[in-house]
């Protein structure tokens, strides 16, 4: 296959598909993957995901991404997290109901988890069962140790195996299409600081992390630079590689339960800053086969910053993985017209699938969505 030519911004190419797009109306090929984000407020009902379902398979959106899992609560029935508090009839089963009712339609359910976030707000959860509450030492923190409690730990031993098996239920009870990994990743650059991934790097490399911090940020560092400079690059991929290595596991774990499951991940969309702030090497989950799709979530207004993200991905990704990105586009953020620009310039770039966030931004106001599934049918 011929690879297409890298340049620095390609500004040439961004010309080109103004000019194509807007002047001569010309389109790309159609979209195989057509996903929508329905956001776990939605879940909470008969009600509301029927009309979700609804609306999703009468615009043409053939996947659904339902969330079943948002700070470490459970939209189904579970025996290993608490049942959401969202959900006022106990009993009642949100992912069984989505994907019976999905699959008489025609629709693509799979089951949206965020990972490692697992509570955002100051006051601690009520529920006494909360992870957050029972095991505090798995939370993740800091470079300055304060409290990044929002987060749990990727290179902490038990959470790995605590996640695998929330994994492990959601994939022998229920028949989904796929399994939807969010926050795989860190919360940001300074984060991993977790005592127990800090003794983990320690027992391997000699050395504590937290150490090695402060002996740079105080100007007096104990080793040579370029000692400093490898112990550093050490530390960075151990972080990585935690979380790369879950999502082998995840891998596997699919292939033992359900092997017809697609795993997907939703990822930054810049995959240079990906690895280097967050730990997120999804390049690699796609290159090496760990992973069926990867979402880039290019949620950015101005659509020359969602070309330059595009960029980057045609800089790192060899065109050959493509068909195994979906891009994602924000509704959120922006009217509708430019999201439906960067779905075309998505299109018009190579790219087979798109993800649109949200159904949920504008689900009282679905006239909103007309210009884009006009684009998305195409």
């Amino acid at each position: 296959m011929t690879q297409h030519p890298k340049a620095t911004v390609k500004v040439a190419f961004f010309v080109l598909f103004l000019l194509l797009s807007f002047l001569s109306g010309e389109r790309s090929k159609t979209l195989s993957f057509r996903a929508l984000w329905i956001v776990r407020t939605s879940m909470i009902s008969q009600k509301e995901i029927d009309a979700a379902l609804i609306f999703a398979e009468r615009n043409n959106f053939n996947h659904i991404f339902v969330q079943v899992r948002g700070r470490d609560d459970s939209f189904y029935s579970s025996q290993v997290v608490p049942k959401a508090d969202l959900i006022v009839e106990k009993n009642f089963d949100p992912l069984d109901y989505t994907i019976r009712r999905g699959h008489e339609i025609g629709l693509k359910v799979h089951a949206w988890m965020n990972v490692y976030l697992v509570w955002s707000s100051n006051r601690l959860p009520e529920n006494s069962e909360h992870v957050l509450n029972l095991h505090p030492d798995w939370m993740d923190r800091s470079s300055f140790g304060n409290g990044n409690q929002r987060f749990l730990s990727p290179a902490h031993p038990a959470v790995m195996e605590y996640l695998l098996d929330v994994m492990k239920e959601v994939l022998l009870t229920y028949k989904i299409d796929g399994l939807h990994l969010d926050y795989i990743r860190y919360r940001n650059a300074e984060s991993g600081y977790n005592g127990a991934a800090r003794r983990g790097f320690e027992r391997e490399h000699g050395i504590d992390p937290l150490r090695l911090y402060f002996s740079s940020i105080t100007g007096s560092p104990t080793w040579r630079k370029d000692e400093t400079k490898f112990l550093w690059q050490q530390w960075n991929q151990y972080r990585r590689n935690a979380i790369t290595d879950f999502v082998r596991r995840c891998n596997t774990l699919i292939l033992d339960t359900n092997s017809n499951c697609l795993l997907s991940v939703a990822v930054k969309p810049n995959p240079n800053s990906a690895k280097e702030w967050y730990y997120q090497e999804w390049d690699r989950w796609l290159v090496e086969g760990l992973v069926d799709y990867v979402v880039p979530m290019n949620y950015s207004q101005d659509l020359r910053e969602f070309a330059r993200n595009i960029d980057r991905v045609y800089e790192s990704i060899p065109m050959k993985y493509w068909p195994g990105i979906v891009m994602g586009i924000a509704v959120y953020n922006q009217n509708a017209l430019d999201a439906r620009d960067k779905i075309k310039y998505s299109k018009f770039t190579g790219f087979s699938g798109i993800s649109i966030f949200s159904y949920d931004a504008h689900k009282d106001n679905q006239e909103f969505f007309v210009p884009i599934v006009e684009e998305i049918s195409r």
